[in-house]
């Protein structure tokens, strides 16, 4: 019965239970328990009846000021999420590319690979580490290299530090005159899906992808996630008009929450960027937003109750497209 299931995980390496939910009729859902050891399944078994679920979520989106010294972006990182923690929030979320300036001459500079092994000049390892040291699911974005080839991924790492997802962003951002990161960049294919909590799904986006509803929409049909990730180096040329719009558009889409780090303002940077980080529930509010140009979190519940409710009052998922 496991093939009714209305989405597919990547779980890796020790010990990691995942609840997944099929689509049946209302009231009785089908619950698969997964458990992997060492990358391989150990236990799979079904139950059929009311699944209880997990009422809330508190999210953490980072606003994040890169410097130029790459130590300092790592050390700061690891606090924000701390502090993040330390209120509270059981999943943040970093920007895009938060180990080094943004730039299509600068990435080369700030490869990595996706990792877990100790390694103190690493992203990927701060934010296994974060997750680790405090029990939270943590996600951000590196410049992955894997041999010559770079990809823009949005690596995540749940409560044991391990890696749940590694998002390699589909559309690659291009602005004429100010950037082309297929220059630099090869393209992700896939989607990705992972849990948060206990019973809360994500998907994983990357900043230029909120201008594709068709791609997104992939998330939202036929059992649509919980909450959209985007973890963003969004341009302040672009987003003064865009950034709040495209947040509110792609959670009314979805009828979900959209969480949503971005790189902070400098207006030294040659092509500076938006910041004001937010958070935006399924009706298209914005519950929680930073300021534009300081390391800052938004921080909001994710709500079952809202999400259920919403989509009881509008329930788009019954329109086939």
């Amino acid at each position: 019965q496991t093939s009714r299931c209305g989405r597919t995980l990547e779980v890796h390496r020790a010990a990691i239970a995942v609840r997944y939910y099929a689509i049946n009729a209302p009231g009785a859902e089908l619950a698969v328990r997964l458990v992997y050891e060492n990358g391989a399944m150990h236990r799979c078994r079904a139950t059929v009846g009311r699944v209880r679920r997990s009422s809330t979520l508190r999210v953490a989106a980072v606003n994040f000021r890169v410097s130029e010294d790459r130590g300092d972006n790592l050390r700061r990182a690891a606090e924000l999420i701390g502090r993040a923690a330390g209120e509270g929030a059981q999943f943040v979320a970093l920007p895009e590319c938060f180990t080094g300036k943004y730039g299509v001459a600068r990435f080369k500079t700030h490869a990595e690979p996706v990792s877990t092994e100790p390694n103190a000049e690493s992203g990927s390892v701060v934010l296994a580490a974060a997750a680790l040291g405090y029990g939270v699911t943590t996600t951000g974005g590196v410049v992955e290299a894997v041999g010559d080839t770079l990809y823009n991924t949005i690596p995540a790492y749940g409560p044991h530090g391990t890696l749940i997802a590694n998002y390699r962003k589909v559309h690659l951002s291009r602005v004429m005159g100010v950037t082309s990161e297929d220059d630099v960049f090869a393209a992700g294919e896939e989607r990705m899906v992972y849990p948060a909590g206990e019973d809360f799904v994500v998907g994983a986006a990357c900043c230029f992808d909120l201008r594709f509803p068709a791609w997104l929409g992939r998330y939202f049909r036929p059992r649509p996630v919980d909450v959209v990730v985007a973890p963003s180096a969004f341009l302040e040329s672009t987003g003064r008009d865009h950034w709040d719009l495209l947040l509110r558009r792609t959670a009314l889409d979805g009828q979900c929450y959209v969480v949503a780090p971005n790189v902070a303002y400098d207006e030294g940077d040659d092509a500076p960027l938006h910041g004001r980080s937010a958070i935006v529930d399924p009706w298209g509010n914005i519950l929680a937003q930073t300021s534009p140009g300081a390391d800052d979190l938004a921080i909001a519940e994710v709500s079952r109750a809202q999400i259920d409710d919403v989509r009881r009052k509008l329930p788009l998922a019954a329109w086939a497209e």
